[in-house]
């Protein structure tokens, strides 16, 4: 049996270099599993108080606050199922997803999806750090590129210190977030004319539900397991079933009301990102500055992590690792990511959230099918680090099929059916779906036959 890469940790380290975080890909030690379904709660609460998540206002502005609220409540039932699964997943094995799907799409088609994750999430932290940089720009009235290299550093730091140094800051720093952001709705409330946004345009629940859940929380659910892996054990029961549904409940929440203000802001001001309201006043341009960059750290973080995470899945492939890779593929990250943001990534926004549903959707409804009925959970982490000795190791071509048949609905599927995609189903959710639903019957009656027939006598 294959062992999991092991990285021994220098005695001689101590200090601020001591909480680096440098785990990387390994499988995360049982005393560092401490985390609990409160505490998974705040992280993705937290993480999912984007200063961008109020453009979900803007982006549904003309169906109306009430479809708009009904929209986020079907996403989060649809998301529901997935992000629980994954955060059980990462507590099962203590092992980020993309290493899981090794065994769900091969070690090369792990591979090829690792990079283009790390990209993805990249454009993530680019997109959200051009936010922060416009904003904070117009709140202090400092133009050029400082405000996107300031937020830059602060999130490259903060992540160097991996989950538990992340789950600190976002517990600590959540009561100023919500202080700062509900100041800023009481300053739009009290100083703006502000009225209950009406439909302007029949209801597209199709459209619709596909912009929250690329926005949201089917974007964020296969990272979930790259969170989890370090709370409890499976084995553990305290909070058993608090578990499943922690990640849900903190992406929706934090949809729900942000997309109300960016919807209410939107209104009243002709803008949905409310933080800019502070230009105007030095004393809310304070509040307005930290409860920008607060909210931007925050979401931030969890997509730096991952694509450090991701990018050493990738190298881990070809190479075994070292100690000192996760910190050093941050900073690279992060520069990265910052570079985007001041190239104008927030005016790709649109094609942005495109690409990532038509990907991450059916990639993760594939993943769970395989978790589920084939390695029914069961699977030891050493296993996932094993050589491939044949093709058939390398390509899981079930999957890799049915995903680029999932995808190919995702894209191109409007076409056949547009009224259908446009006001009924979300397109990309269809396609998930479908993949999976390929996959399952490809896969599934294979494996219980080869698990029924007689084993070879010793």
């Amino acid at each position: 049996m294959a062992e999991p890469p092991q990285i021994v940790s220098d005695p001689g380290v101590n200090g601020i270099l001591g909480e680096v975080e440098t785990v990387g890909v390994q499988p995360v030690p049982d005393a560092q599993r401490t985390m609990s379904p409160g505490k998974m709660t705040i992280v993705w609460l937290m993480a999912s108080a984007s200063a961008t998540t109020p453009l979900i206002g803007a982006l549904l502005f003309h169906y109306g606050v009430i479809d708009m609220m009904l929209a986020i409540v079907l996403s989060w039932l649809i998301g529901l199922v997935p992000s629980g699964l994954f955060s059980e997943m990462g507590r099962e094995v203590p092992l980020t997803g993309l290493i899981v799907a090794r065994k769900s799409y091969g070690t090369a088609g792990a591979f090829l999806f690792s990079v283009l994750f790390t990209f993805v999430n990249m454009g993530w932290f680019g997109l959200n750090t051009a936010v922060a940089g416009v904003t904070l720009s117009a709140i202090t009235h400092v133009g050029g590129s400082l405000w996107f290299w300031v937020i830059g550093v602060l999130q490259v730091f903060l992540v160097l210190f991996g989950m538990k140094w992340l789950e600190y800051f976002y517990r600590y720093t959540s009561v100023i977030l919500l202080v700062c952001y509900g100041m800023l709705a009481y300053l739009l409330f009290s100083r703006y004319h502000v009225q209950m946004p009406g439909p302007t345009m029949p209801m597209q629940w199709g459209t619709a539900i596909s912009i929250i859940v690329t926005f949201s929380i089917l974007a964020w659910t296969y990272k979930v397991s790259t969170v989890s892996r370090f709370a409890r054990p499976a084995s553990d029961p305290r909070g058993k079933n608090a578990f499943f549904f922690a990640p849900s409940v903190g992406i929706m929440v934090s949809v729900f009301v942000m997309g109300l203000m960016g919807m209410y802001s939107q209104q009243a001001t002709g803008n949905w990102n409310l933080a800019l309201l502070g230009a105007h006043a030095p004393l809310w341009g304070v509040i307005a500055a930290i409860g920008v960059a607060l909210a931007i750290i925050h979401t931030n973080a969890m997509n730096l992590y991952p694509s450090t995470v991701d990018l050493l899945v990738a190298l881990n492939t070809f190479r075994r690792p070292s100690k000192w890779e996760q910190p050093i593929a941050t900073i690279a990250m992060g520069v990265l990511g910052t570079i985007l943001a001041i190239l104008g990534i927030l005016n790709h926004v649109a094609g942005f959230l495109d690409v990532i549903g038509d990907v991450i959707i059916p990639f993760t409804f594939i993943m769970l099918v395989d978790w589920i009925w084939i390695q029914r959970r069961q699977t030891p982490a050493a296993a996932f680090f094993a050589r491939p000795n044949t093709m058939r190791d390398w390509w899981s071509w079930p999957a890799v099929v049915a995903f680029a048949i999932g995808l190919f609905i995702s894209i191109w599927g409007g076409g056949w059916l547009p009224v259908l995609f446009t006001t009924v189903l979300p397109l990309p959710v269809v396609g998930g779906l479908v993949s999976a639903l390929i996959y399952a019957l490809w896969v599934i009656p294979a494996t219980a036959a080869k698990n029924m027939a007689p084993q070879p006598k010793a």
